[in-house]
């Protein structure tokens, strides 16, 4: 299981951290990612532009999204979130559902 952790560093920026338990309160390997929400996302999930809360929950539940695709290792670094949709094509649409209104 992994904790995903997203905190703002302004505008549409944030940075994310996921950290593996190799079992239940063991803690595992730590990453950290930079991402950026971009206009796609945000029309394909709903999210209000200046929606701070919003885009918090859209780049989480993103991040849910991939962790059920692949290890954190695999993903980028740094990413806009749109890039989530060359690798992962149903990504816009299966998102929309995903994120709180």
């Amino acid at each position: 299981m992994s904790v995903i952790r997203v905190e703002p560093r302004g505008g549409r920026d944030f940075d994310v951290e996921v950290a593996e338990e190799t079992s239940p309160g063991v803690p595992g390997l730590s990453f950290s990612f930079r991402v950026r929400v971009d206009d796609a996302v945000l029309a394909a999930s709903g999210t209000a532009v200046g929606d701070e809360a919003g885009m918090i929950a859209l780049v989480h539940v993103s991040f849910e999204y991939l962790l059920a695709r692949e290890p954190a290792g695999a993903i980028l670094p740094e990413f806009e979130l749109s890039t989530i949709g060359r690798y992962f094509p149903t990504y816009p649409a299966d998102i929309a559902d995903r994120v709180p209104r």
